[in-house]
């Protein structure tokens, strides 16, 4: 029941909507033609509902049985045509690809199984690539935040999608899979006994810190980004990955990582909670939540609200830290992080009156009256507790000591 010390460490990278470079490019490439008209409007919401329910159902067959990998991978092509698709190693590649990709919903599931929240939040329809997209919101206290934004594909009258635009990585899935592709493919060397294929030094060393970070050896995996030596160092998305990777590590690492990405693309829109995560590295609440003002706006997510009052609360404005945590917990309720973020601001705020009344309505709900107490006592990391003026009262001895 961690929330008493707030800190934020998001690990993303936000991405405002149909606005990177990628996006734009794939509108240009091709479009899926779905009329906007209220009957698939319909169609599209219902769609939703069933990949979020697939999710929470732990029914990954019923997830794959929608998700159209053969336009898929069309994508993946559109992205970089100069791939030979009919070359033995893209061969290879995308077969294993195909099977990997059936463990995307099991992921997600996993997530959702230890305490995270996968949820359909909206639709939208974009007039360019004459398509909807389904946008689902990926949240837990530990891991942060995530989107991801579904591309609506008809087929044969049926309701698939064909890609996701991932807001961790700033791009859509088929880009992501295009250009670690176009990194991995060997370069050919003639020799006069025949071919001999040969790595690129630096797509060898991405490829290595890849492995290491999805075998949880972080620090392994930073190293090898360290020693990335080309222009690839630069690249937006090599530089996405490294704040990941370092985030698994240590605060000093994560915030050089975030100010070298920032750094290096001090104007592009698409790193809105990587800003959040500096601005709130170096104290800078207000720009950090004027930064979540304007993701509020490009996503309609009213869920912000509990982000801007984490953030409120971090920096003691307390005021606006109630009026977000109010929000929240009308909104989505049995939502604990947000309830705590609630009773800890009554209590940052001195009325301890109301936080005994709503200690009750907790108790109401079902939480269990000893794990609130031990919450209320416990310290942080950090050896401290700033609820140690509410639980010496007499209002919450009281309260501790009631039988119910």
């Amino acid at each position: 029941m961690e929330f008493k010390n707030i800190t934020l460490l998001f690990s993303i990278s936000i991405i405002s909507i149909f606005t990177s470079n990628a996006q734009e490019n794939l509108k240009e490439s091709f479009k899926d033609t779905i009329t906007y008209n209220e009957e698939n409007t319909e169609k599209v919401i219902a769609f939703g509902s069933f990949i979020e329910a697939s999710i929470h159902e732990n029914n990954p067959d019923n997830y794959n049985s929608k998700f159209n990998k053969e336009s898929f991978f069309e994508n993946v092509f559109n992205y970089y045509p100069e791939i030979n698709r009919e070359d033995e190693f893209v061969k290879g590649f995308t077969n294993g690809l195909k099977k990997s990709l059936d463990s995307f919903p099991t992921r997600i599931i996993t997530e959702v199984e230890n305490g995270s929240y996968y949820d359909f939040i909206n639709y939208s329809y974009d007039y360019e690539s004459q398509t909807y997209y389904l946008l689902f919101r990926l949240y837990s206290l530990e891991t942060g935040m995530n989107y991801h934004n579904y591309r609506i594909q008809k087929n044969k009258n049926k309701i698939e999608f064909s890609d996701i635009y991932v807001y961790v990585t700033g791009e859509f899935l088929a880009d992501t899979i295009g250009r670690l592709l176009r990194y991995s493919i060997p370069e050919i060397e003639k020799e006069d006994d025949g071919k001999q294929y040969q790595i690129d030094k630096d797509s060898k060393t991405l490829f290595n810190a890849i492995m290491y970070n999805k075998s949880g050896l972080f620090d392994k995996a930073y190293e090898a980004m360290e020693k990335l030596e080309s222009g690839l160092s630069k690249e937006k998305f090599v530089l996405i990955l490294k704040t990941l990777m370092a985030s698994q590590i240590d605060e000093t690492k994560y915030l050089k990582s975030l100010e070298d990405l920032i750094s290096t693309f001090p104007e592009d829109p698409t790193l809105a909670l990587n800003r959040i995560d500096y601005h709130i590295f170096r104290e800078e609440y207000f720009e950090a939540i004027q930064v979540i003002n304007q993701l509020q706006n490009e996503t309609e997510d009213d869920f912000l609200n509990f982000i801007k009052g984490t953030v409120a609360f971090q920096d003691g404005n307390y005021d606006l830290a109630f009026n977000m945590f109010s929000f929240i917990i009308e909104d989505y309720p049995g939502f604990f992080d947000g309830q705590v973020g609630y009773l800890n601001v009554l209590v940052m705020m001195e009325n301890y009156a109301d936080a005994i009344i709503y200690l009750d309505t907790l108790l109401a709900e079902g939480y269990d009256k000893s794990s609130l107490i031990v919450y209320l006592e416990e310290d942080d990391e950090s050896g401290e507790n700033i609820l140690e003026l509410f639980i010496q009262t007499e209002d919450f001895k009281a309260w501790k000591t009631k039988k119910d």
